[in-house]
């Protein structure tokens, strides 16, 4: 049998898999099987070429992943192949599926064949992928207010001032609570409760600046960090949010006030010590009167 023939063979041998199976150097596609050419939405391997002039066009690489077109350039497959350090079985990839109008993950496995020609594999793990994204929807977010808890402000927060240190921006926090609300659930009940602290929640992300970052605190407290913005802008958006609170109806003329902590960073501050200042803040809110708005 001649090569061609053996190529021929191999190819078709290639057809009855259930993967996304690819013939290809580090320089060009030599085959692509019959799942695969489906899933890219091709009828033909030709058409398939004519698209893709170079291996590394065909798939979109995952910037978090093993693969990366920067650091590995054209001679990708190789480098897969011949260094130690990448787990040969978790490379992973993000392909556009033209069947479900959608990108989908694999893990590819990379072997060498020929002297220059390489196989590759793919299995699907887009429902795994999909999963490990629900677990940390779930891990970083609150599930009543469905906004960001305070486990995950916590975790984004020393990006803010190691910006605001590194990089001199500037940012605020705004802490905030809602007034009597022990009343809600004593006289209405934990129902009404629920329904007030996810109605404050959606209608503060609505009145906030895209850049701004809103988290539950606790219970019936709420703390936005105000990127870029001075403590006395970041007063101007507590004192506007106050305002859109106290005129909200939150069901059956139902009407409620929340207390308003605001403070800068400050050069010399502390994780630990913003906090501190930001409570104090609001705790004076709170004992000058409620409903109001106190920088510090």
């Amino acid at each position: 049998m001649g090569l061609f023939n053996k190529d021929r063979a191999f190819n078709s041998s290639l057809d009855i898999h259930d993967n996304i199976m690819v013939v290809s150097s580090n320089e060009e596609v030599k085959y692509i099987n019959r799942v695969g050419l489906k899933f890219f939405g091709f009828d033909s391997f030709s058409d398939f070429k004519d698209s893709h002039k170079h291996s590394i066009d065909a798939f979109f690489i995952e910037d978090d992943g093993c693969i990366n077109r920067y650091s590995l350039g054209k001679k990708w497959l190789s480098v897969i192949v011949e260094n130690p350090k990448i787990k040969k079985n978790r490379i992973k990839v993000k392909l556009y599926s033209h069947i479900d109008d959608m990108y989908q993950y694999f893990y590819i496995t990379v072997t060498k064949i020929k002297r220059k020609d390489y196989l590759l594999s793919f299995c699907n793990i887009n429902d795994i992928e999909i999963e490990k994204d629900n677990l940390l929807k779930r891990a970083d977010y609150d599930p009543l207010t469905k906004i960001y808890n305070r486990v995950k402000f916590n975790d984004v927060f020393p990006t803010a001032i190691d910006r605001a240190s590194g990089f001199n921006e500037t940012f605020s926090l705004i802490l905030f609570d809602i007034d009597h609300f022990k009343r809600i659930n004593d006289t209405l009940g934990h129902n009404i409760g629920d329904k007030v602290l996810f109605e404050l929640a959606r209608m503060v992300n609505m009145n906030i600046r895209k850049t701004d970052i809103l988290a539950r605190w606790g219970g019936e407290e709420f703390i936005v960090l105000a990127k870029y913005a001075t403590g006395k802008q970041a007063r101007r958006i507590a004192e506007e949010l106050r305002l859109c609170i106290a005129s909200y109806n939150f069901g059956d003329s139902l009407r409620i006030s929340c207390s308003f902590g605001v403070t800068e960073f400050k050069p010399s501050d502390t994780q630990i010590g913003i906090f501190k200042r930001v409570d104090e803040a609001l705790y004076e809110a709170k004992e000058g009167g409620r409903n109001r708005v106190v920088l510090k």
